[in-house]
């Protein structure tokens, strides 16, 4: 099947003098703990059709090809997937994407509590790699600083009306869950305090669950600041009270040097105590090549806490560019 992508692309790069341009990521991690150790290795290569003829579409496709190798039971698989693949129109009114992809959701760093689609994993090594959805999406600029987004997929249809009102950027949100079998009436706001460079953000909904028939909310509340000195602070309180959760979560991020930057983010449950301290430093070895080591620690008194029966990683992520 991935042949056969790859061979359409460049027959219509060729048929329709369109410019194919590439690039290729090879991630290496492995991770380590109390119970095993593990080498993950994916070759991600990312193909963009596009031309001054047809300037207004683009074509894209993002292919993975995922070893993973189990030091501990000395097992190894190898698995091929498409992480994107969508075509997308955009004009002064409009914007149509169809296929797989991400769709935009919330507004929160280390909490997306309305994002459906594809929430943020902030316990993950990659939180920024996250699984798209095969949807039809569909944004309409009603005017300079306001548009609607309709977004439809196999078991989710939302529709979100966003505008900056001088002060902060709002939207409202609908969406129709079936795959969780709920509705979700939520709510998007982000924007400057008071001109002091501190940027302030909630999102939140009212969650009902037509299974149970029962009715919860969860939001977020958060800020960041960027200081003259690369430092920049960003927190975020979530609440939920379906799963009966009250988390802090602190992220600060630091650049030592021009090539050498470290992050630490701290999630703690106010309940129980429990908590995880993820910290990574990142070195870039060159424009096409960056060096990572991490490690999250978890502390936990309860086994029934939040971060109970996880162990302590370790990690070593090395990621070129081609």
């Amino acid at each position: 099947m991935m042949r056969s992508l790859y061979s359409l692309l460049f027959l219509c790069s060729f048929l329709f003098s369109i410019e194919l341009d590439y690039t290729v990521e090879n991630t290496n991690i492995i991770t380590t703990n109390k119970q095993q150790t593990k080498d993950y290795n994916r070759v991600r290569l990312n193909l963009t059709l596009a031309g001054e003829k047809y300037e207004n579409s683009i074509l894209k496709l993002i292919t993975d090809n995922e070893n993973f190798y189990n030091k501990t039971e000395d097992s190894n698989t190898n698995n091929s997937s498409i992480y994107r693949g969508y075509f997308k129109y955009t004009d002064d009114k409009h914007l149509v994407s169809i296929g797989l992809q991400r769709i935009p959701f919330g507004v929160g760093r280390i909490w997306n509590p309305i994002d459906i689609f594809n929430p943020i994993d902030s316990t993950s090594i990659e939180p920024q790699n996250r699984e798209g959805v095969e949807s039809i999406r569909y944004e309409y600029a009603i005017d300079s600083v306001s548009n609607l987004e309709l977004a439809y997929s196999k078991d989710e249809t939302s529709f979100k009306i966003k505008s900056y009102l001088e002060f902060a950027d709002f939207a409202a949100v609908a969406i129709n869950d079936n795959k969780a079998n709920q509705d979700i009436l939520g709510y998007e706001i982000e924007g400057e305090f008071l001109n002091s460079g501190i940027e302030l953000r909630s999102e939140g909904g009212y969650f009902k669950d037509k299974e149970f028939d029962e009715n919860y909310y969860k939001y977020i509340l958060g800020g960041e600041y960027g200081f003259e000195n690369s430092l920049t602070i960003l927190g975020e309180y979530l609440y939920d009270n379906k799963n009966d959760l009250k988390n802090i979560g602190l992220n600060i991020s630091y650049t030592i040097t021009p090539l050498l930057n470290i992050t630490a983010l701290n999630i703690f449950n106010t309940d129980d105590k429990s908590y995880l301290l993820s910290t990574t430093l990142f070195y870039s070895l060159s424009d096409e090549m960056l060096l990572s080591y991490g490690y999250f620690n978890y502390n936990s008194k309860d086994n029934n806490s939040q971060f109970s029966n996880i162990y302590n990683t370790h990690f070593l992520k090395l990621s070129i560019t081609f």
